[in-house]
């Protein structure tokens, strides 16, 4: 019986290692990005947007192994903090340094998916500002783009 328990436990445990290195890798991908839409290197970034979504379709496919192999070992619905609540002191010798890895490894990714979304929003604004001048644009009060140009600005170099 002890078998039978230990290896969807071994499973499972694997699963959530190769959860961490995944996060890990979209991790280093979100910096890249972030450095290329620093850089203005942005011929970069469609590459960098597809190896993310393929690691991303790869995590969709560990998480659903992981949480069927959580059923079948009893932990249905439950957090990785209520699994080791419930696990037994062995099962938590060995999951709890799994589960602390995870952890800090989604922290990483949290801060890189932050950085990178805060830069590429700033390349955003300094896009729109580009086409708003081109297009005779101002600014309202707010210090937002105002990208309907004044009527004014539209009769330039036109005889009237």
């Amino acid at each position: 019986m002890a078998q039978t328990i230990q290896e969807p436990l071994e499973e499972f445990a694997s699963v959530i290692e190769e959860l961490t290195e995944l996060a890990g890798t979209i991790s280093q991908i979100e910096e890249k990005k972030t450095q290329a839409a620093a850089d203005k290197e942005h011929h970069k970034l469609d590459g960098y947007i597809q190896k993310e979504q393929a690691a991303i379709l790869k995590l969709r496919g560990l998480e659903q192994r992981r949480t069927r192999l959580a059923e079948s070992l009893g932990w249905k619905s439950m957090t990785f903090r209520q699994i080791l609540e419930h696990a037994s002191p062995k099962q938590k010798e060995q999951l709890e340094p799994i589960f602390n890895n995870l952890e800090q490894q989604l922290l990483e990714l949290k801060a890189s998916r932050q950085a990178s979304e805060r830069i590429i929003n700033v390349r955003l604004h300094e896009l729109q500002v580009l086409i708003a001048k081109a297009e005779g644009g101002s600014y309202d009060e707010a210090g937002n783009i105002n990208l309907n140009s004044p009527v004014h600005s539209k009769l330039q170099g036109k005889y009237v």
